[in-house]
């Protein structure tokens, strides 16, 4: 009877196995039921029955799988990873990162896993993690244009800009056409007031890639500055063809990105500039349309409300200004008036 048994069961994993390796998932399947039903801890079963819910993309029940494989076999490294894709797949991204983490605790250095773990906390906005992950890698592949270039892209996003700038040299010293490191620096070296250096490698960044809306809002970005610098030591003449520029090119920006809520904030403020209020006005009602969050640029839109309509609709302005940061101390002081 013993012997009997074990061809049975033998006889059941061959007729699972033929199935799966023939396409036939359902007769598959069920063939690993019935194994399971009389032998629930037999980790083959199991795995090879996840793989299949795993090809045919039923990622719950792969899932339900995968966790009783883990719980019959902790240390088994290939389940955990696997085990990450799926949860990805559904969209929970922190129980895959702690998937992974399961995986990189015996394999470091898993220079696949780590790319996709910089994903996910991509995903989730965690741009300090993910620059701590790209340190790593970079130290295994220094000449990762694209990792240094995301990398500078981050560090600019978290305010560090002499760090970013650094990324994009890096970049530049290996890929001196990088168009999006030559806009990123173009615009760096433009808010040190470097005009000269700046417009020259924003123009050679349109030149590469005029698609490129980072290049245009840094053109648009620094001839403001340049106008604003004109404006101050009264050639105003100077500075409404310098504002006349940038208003052109956060255009051209707005074509390539029409969603960005601070491509249009700015463009209003360079339109008031130019005394262009109404226009000015729809540009600002653009930026809230797309980010109503943004407390300056309700703050403007009070300003010009308040010359172009009625006193009591900015007042609305200011008042939803100090909703969004109380502490804005402007809007406080138009209230009071």
């Amino acid at each position: 009877m013993k012997f009997s048994g074990f061809f049975k069961k033998k006889d059941l994993m061959q007729e699972a196995q033929d199935y799966k390796n023939s396409g036939k998932y359902d007769r598959a399947l069920e063939s690993y039921a019935n194994i399971l039903k009389i032998e629930p801890k037999n980790l083959k079963a199991w795995y090879d029955k996840a793989s299949i819910h795993l090809t045919l993309e039923q990622y719950l029940p792969a899932l339900d799988a995968y966790k009783t494989i883990l719980e019959l076999d902790p240390k088994n490294i290939k389940a955990w990873h696997e085990m990450g894709f799926i949860l990805v797949n559904l969209g929970r991204l922190e129980e895959a990162l702690k998937a992974y983490d399961k995986v990189l605790e015996s394999e470091p250095e898993n220079i696949k896993l780590l790319n996709e773990k910089a994903m996910i906390l991509k995903e989730l906005k965690r741009d300090p993690e993910v620059i701590k992950i790209y340190d790593r890698l970079l130290e295994k592949d220094p000449n990762n244009v694209k990792m240094w270039y995301e990398k500078g892209l981050m560090l600019s996003g978290l305010g560090k800009e002499a760090d970013a700038f650094s990324a994009f040299e890096k970049v530049l010293s290996i890929d001196p056409g990088h168009g999006g490191a030559l806009a990123r620096k173009g615009m760096t070296i433009g808010t040190r007031r470097q005009y000269a250096e700046s417009f020259d490698l924003l123009e050679k960044s349109i030149k590469i890639d005029a698609s490129n809306w980072n290049a245009w809002h840094g053109k648009g970005k620094v001839w403001g500055l340049k106008g604003n610098d004109l404006a101050s030591i009264d050639r105003k003449y100077d500075a409404m063809k310098a504002f006349e520029t940038a208003v052109n090119a956060y255009g051209k920006a707005l074509e390539l990105n029409p969603k960005d809520a601070m491509l249009w904030f700015e463009k209003g403020v360079i339109l008031n500039k130019l005394d262009r209020a109404s226009e000015a006005l729809k540009a600002f009602d653009k930026s809230i349309e797309i980010n109503p969050q943004n407390a300056n640029v309700w703050y403007e839109k009070g300003l010009l409300t308040k010359e172009l309509i009625n006193e009591a609709e900015a007042m609305n302005c200011f008042r939803k200004v100090l909703e969004l940061d109380p502490s804005h101390t402007l809007a406080r002081h138009k209230l009071k008036k």
